[in-house]
């Protein structure tokens, strides 16, 4: 079987947003870039994601602007840009679920103190709202609580994949799994690359690229197995909820009590058959991570019935799931504050550590490859056609998924 050797700018290995950010970026700055995915685009954090664009709320329910909040706060604004057609990416045709996000409070008094502090660190951006504005399942006589909006848009993840996707399909290939990470490298300079055998259905060829960027999360861990001093990755477990009913109530919102994270986090979704979906994350997943699935779904049920008593949630269908958050290793467990970013020899590590840093990763990326002097090829000396090779398909949601 011949094998052709194929050469390029930079090889992407991982098809979750951070990846197929980079490959806009760098294709539209001229680059000859390729991504490589060995499962669906967006498979694992990325296609379980809320969808959420945070500004920042989350990190300063105490009052305080943390680390994490100030480096995701421009975040929205950057995204809008894009969604509007006048930023960095083309995110016109990605569909919108809400362009904002509400934070509500339950009413007791540790929540109204959480609230204020809030509303204060973050001041412009936090709307206080009158009880007529306030969204149909608040507007309720048992309802004691206060609401503010937020400007945080909610994106329907699997329209975000394709939209990403769609202009440099012909770049993107799926590759075995079981035969994915074939790199040869340099015998008296392991950090060296020299080159990828790749597998595609029954395609085999050599790539030569002058850098690879690993962003592919979990896998991350397994790509850079063999490089000398790579970086160690954490994961943080989460349990996340899902609740499928016939209720008309579009919801998404953070629920703050008095702790440091969000009580519960709702967003909306609607699965192929019409229904609707709440997807709950928020403490109740990250507590839900030494749970049983029974025990979660159990204390979900609990929570939504203390939140809103006066919902009818009888005819509900209720699954749940695990994820672990993959990022860089850091003291204590602890959440990394922004995104990360390593090169080791003529490899690049990156994890953005939340959806809405992918773009950050992207610009890292792009001055790290400018301060390493690799520029854009003139011309490619080999392309990879896409009828020859796989393509991976997006990855579906799991309230597809799990309501079957």
């Amino acid at each position: 079987m011949n094998e052709k050797t194929i050469f390029t700018d930079v090889a992407i290995f991982g098809g979750g947003i951070a990846g197929l950010w980079v490959l806009n970026r760098l294709r539209n700055l001229g680059y000859q870039a390729f991504l490589f995915e060995t499962s669906s685009l967006g498979n694992g954090q990325t296609i379980k994601s809320q969808g959420i664009i945070h500004g920042g709320l989350k990190y300063a329910l105490t009052g305080f602007l943390t680390g994490s909040a100030n480096a995701i706060e421009s975040m929205p604004k950057r995204w809008k840009d894009c969604l509007q057609g006048t930023g960095e990416i083309d995110l016109r045709l990605v569909k919108i679920l809400s362009n904002d996000q509400l934070l509500w409070s339950t009413g007791s008094l540790h929540s109204e103190i959480a609230s204020f502090f809030a509303s204060k660190a973050l001041n412009s951006r936090v709307q206080k709202l009158n009880f007529d504005q306030y969204p149909p399942l608040l507007q309720n006589a048992y309802f004691r609580g206060h609401a503010y909006r937020l400007e945080e848009v909610v994106l329907d993840t699997p329209s975000l994949i394709q939209t990403l996707a769609q202009p440099y399909k012909n770049c993107i290939f799926k590759i075995n799994s079981t035969e994915a990470y074939k790199f040869q490298v340099q015998p008296h300079n392991p950090q060296h690359i020299v080159s990828f055998k790749c597998h595609s259905g029954e395609k085999i060829f050599n790539l030569e690229a002058k850098r690879y960027l690993f962003t592919a999360g979990e896998g991350n861990e397994q790509l850079a197995s063999f490089l000398p001093n790579a970086p160690a990755m954490q994961r943080r477990p989460l349990q996340m909820v899902l609740v499928k009913f016939n209720l008309p109530y579009t919801f998404f919102a953070h629920c703050i009590d008095n702790g440091a994270n969000p009580r519960i986090t709702i967003t909306t979704h609607s699965t192929q058959d019409g229904k609707t979906v709440w997807y709950l994350g928020g403490k109740i997943a990250e507590d839900g991570a030494l749970r049983t699935p029974t025990e979660q779904i159990e204390v979900a049920k609990k929570e939504l019935k203390v939140l809103f008593p006066w919902l009818d949630l009888k005819e509900t269908k209720w699954a749940s799931f695990f994820i672990d958050r993959a990022e860089p290793k850091q003291p204590g467990g602890k959440r990394p504050d922004t995104i990360f970013i390593q090169a080791i020899g003529n490899t690049i590590i990156g994890w953005p550590t939340k959806l809405a840093l992918s773009p950050v990763l992207a610009d890292e990326l792009i001055t790290l490859l400018t301060q390493q002097s690799i520029q854009p090829s003139p011309t490619p000396k080999e392309t990879i056609y896409a009828e020859q090779l796989e393509s991976p398909k997006i990855a579906l949601p799991p309230w597809e998924e799990l309501f079957i």
